[in-house]
């Protein structure tokens, strides 16, 4: 009879848990179904915004049940200007990218196995940049890039872009770069291998994942940048995101245009991540060796 007891509080024991674990996993599930609601709601907008006519776009109450049209990406693919202004925006940023990366991984690397005088002082100072408001500081590059003959370039564009996201580089890859043991490299040296060759085959390798974090990272803080689009570029060098920027008037706003070109913006950046995260993915997979 006791034995019979004990097993049937045993068995409710593990009914209880059973049902507790899944109680739980039921509220993590609804918990996290509402919050991607939450996130992905003004995306849904903006897009369906961008697919009402222009009458509609913006009329209260909304009209959840409409028939969708392209009408307003025609009319955004008809403006040259709206064109000129995406194309700046691709090769620039994708510029931006490469040369930051070029300069930001190095420059990690060497603050991050080397003993460099005043290297503390360096990294505050690299930091720094960061620390400023960008309306603090976009006077002074007006002044600097009209004196260069820089003003309305993409070479201007391209090296603001890097001046923004060249901190972030060298600070996050120096955290990478610590993580890997220096003795990988001593073991591609016996090998025969140079101290570049060693960086190069085993030490990039490694740092991959975070090489991936900050291009992605890097290109969206480009690809979004307003204010020293604003103040930099006037015609040659203008950013999509001015273009866009142009369709909020003083007395009206083109509420079905503005979401069109919004839309149009955010396909890039929705391309490029997917691009790259097969790359981060493979690169995670190998994992990351941690010093001890």
């Amino acid at each position: 009879m006791a034995t019979q007891d004990a097993q049937s509080a045993t068995s409710s024991q593990r009914l209880d848990k059973e049902t507790r674990e899944k109680l739980v996993t039921v509220v993590r599930h609804t918990v996290l179904l509402g919050w991607s609601f939450v996130v992905l709601f003004p995306l849904y907008w903006l897009v369906s915004m961008s697919l009402k006519p222009p009458g509609q776009a913006n009329s209260l109450p909304p009209d959840w049940i409409f028939l969708p049209t392209v009408y307003n990406y025609i009319q955004l693919a008809q403006q040259s200007d709206f064109l000129a202004a995406f194309a700046n925006s691709v090769v620039m940023v994708a510029a931006s990218v490469v040369l930051v990366l070029l300069i930001g991984v190095p420059a990690a690397y060497v603050l991050s196995r080397y003993d460099i005088p005043m290297q503390r002082d360096v990294l505050v100072w690299i930091l720094s940049s960061r620390m400023l408001p960008p309306i603090a500081v976009v006077i002074p590059f007006f002044v600097i890039f009209r004196a260069l003959n820089l003003f309305d370039t993409r070479i201007g564009m391209v090296l603001m872009y890097v001046s923004i996201n060249l901190s972030l580089v060298v600070w996050v890859m120096k955290a990478f770069f610590d993580g890997i043991p220096e003795t990988l490299e001593e073991a591609a040296r016996v090998d025969g291998a140079t101290q570049f060759q060693g960086f190069r085959k085993v030490v990039l390798p490694a740092a991959k994942p975070g090489i991936f974090s900050v291009a992605i990272i890097s290109f969206i803080f480009a690809w979004i940048e307003l204010l020293f689009g604003l103040v930099l570029t006037s015609f040659e060098a203008v950013p999509v995101t001015l273009f866009v920027y142009s369709f909020i008037g003083s007395r009206s706003i083109e509420w079905s245009m503005l979401a069109a070109a919004s839309t149009a913006m955010i396909i890039p950046v929705v391309v490029f991540l997917v691009a790259v995260n097969k790359y981060l993915a493979a690169g995670l997979s190998f994992g990351v060796v941690i010093k001890e």
